[in-house]
Formats: structure tokens, sequence, C-alpha cells
């Protein structure tokens, strides 16, 4: 009984936090923030997050920026720097740098391949 139970609070802290992320990934999010939508201190919710999901809770929160930028290069005529922006980033290098190692392309390079 206690396991389905502790189960089910994971559960729930988990949609919590995707819940929040996806309502504010375009934002920027400090670790305080996150780790208050479960009541929870920023090393604990640290812990807590990557014990549960296998990553860190910031390599999700750049999984969820790039895969809302691959949607606007791919539906949008946007600028790069604008795609940037509107996914999160603050600075056009990081983002690059994050797509590239997430989609092995550059920005434009994925563009081009669903243009073509």
């Amino acid at each position: 009984m206690k396991k389905k139970t502790f189960k089910k609070i994971d559960e729930t802290r988990l949609t919590m936090v995707y819940l929040y992320t996806m309502d504010n990934f375009y934002k920027e999010i400090k670790l305080e923030q996150i780790a208050n939508v479960i009541h929870m201190v920023p090393n604990a919710f640290c812990h807590y997050f990557k014990s549960r999901t296998g990553r860190t809770y910031f390599d999700f929160l750049i999984a969820v920026r790039i895969e809302h930028a691959c949607k606007l290069l791919r539906e949008s005529n946007d600028s790069v720097n604008s795609v940037c922006r509107d996914s999160g980033f603050s600075n056009l290098s990081n983002f690059n740098r994050y797509f590239k190692l997430q989609t092995e392309k550059s920005p434009l390079e994925y563009r081009r391949s669903f243009r073509n």
C-alpha cells in the first residue's frame, strides 16, 4: 500500500513540474522557482528530479525549449534570433550550441531540411 502512495505522490509532483515547465519554458526559470512548485529546497529538488527521471531538470528544460524551437523553425518564417528568444534562450550562441547537441544540425540546417 505504501509503495502505491509514494508512486502517486511522485506522479503528482512530476506532473506539477511538467505543467509548470510547459507553461513557463520561454521565461527564465530559476532553480528556486521550480523547487518551490513541489515545496522542496533546490538541492533536494535536484536530487529528486534526477533520481526519478534520469536527467537533470535543466537538461529537461533545454530539451523542452529545443523541441519548441524545432516546431517554430518548421512552421514559421521567424528569424533564428526570434526563435531563440521565443524558446526561452537569452543567448544565441548557447541556443545554437544546445540546438546542435540535440538535433545534430544548426537551426538553419534544420529549417532547410524541412523546406526541401
